[in-house]
């Protein structure tokens, strides 16, 4: 079978690259999703890699679970560069971008880059021209927000939130503030 069906309404597709050594079966992947047997859609495991189709509603779970076998990704779901020429400067905080975003239903999240003079938010691709358009008016503390999508494959990495702790809480799928951490001083 090379091509596998569309998963079913109300369902994600998670892929999980598979370690070297061992490959588990569809039983196992099915366990190790910590999800209940009833909200599980197709388990295939492939050359390198496994599909697990989990309901919507609990692909967050099954992800962070199947993370300890591989890195994830859901399928179908390309993330995008929106750049806001508003930041810092203009006053924008993380609680009020994510409130913005929540207003133009851009929800989930991809990575959050909040910089002094423009910010940048991961977008999921099909949401983005909706999106563009409701904030092509938007002002925030009186500034226009001037959206513009970055085309796929640019910007400073990828879009995608990839929270490696699993301890990401708040709206969307999680956020970073680009902030660096200080360096410790050397004393001369």
């Amino acid at each position: 079978m090379d091509e596998l069906p569309d998963p079913a309404p109300g369902f994600v597709r998670i892929q999980v690259r598979l370690p070297r050594d061992g490959q588990p079966t569809p039983g196992d992947l099915a366990r190790m999703s910590g999800v209940a047997l009833d909200d599980l859609g197709l388990v295939q495991v492939l050359d390198g890699s496994a599909m697990v189709d989990v309901r919507t509603e609990h692909g967050k779970t099954a992800r962070e679970h199947l993370e300890r076998l591989g890195p994830t990704r859901l399928v179908g779901w390309d993330w995008q560069w929106l750049k806001l020429n508003i930041g810092r400067n203009h006053g924008l905080n993380i609680g009020q971008l994510k409130k913005v975003m929540l207003n133009v239903d851009a929800l989930p999240l991809g990575r959050i880059l909040i910089n002094n003079t423009h910010t940048m938010v991961g977008v999921q691709d099909f949401k983005l021209p909706a999106v563009l358009a409701r904030m092509s008016t938007l002002r925030v503390n009186g500034y226009a927000a001037r959206p513009e999508a970055l085309p796929i494959g640019t910007g400073p990495g990828s879009a995608e939130y990839r929270g490696g702790s699993g301890a990401s809480g708040g709206v969307g799928a999680g956020a970073s503030s680009g902030a660096r951490k200080p360096r410790p001083r050397t004393d001369r």
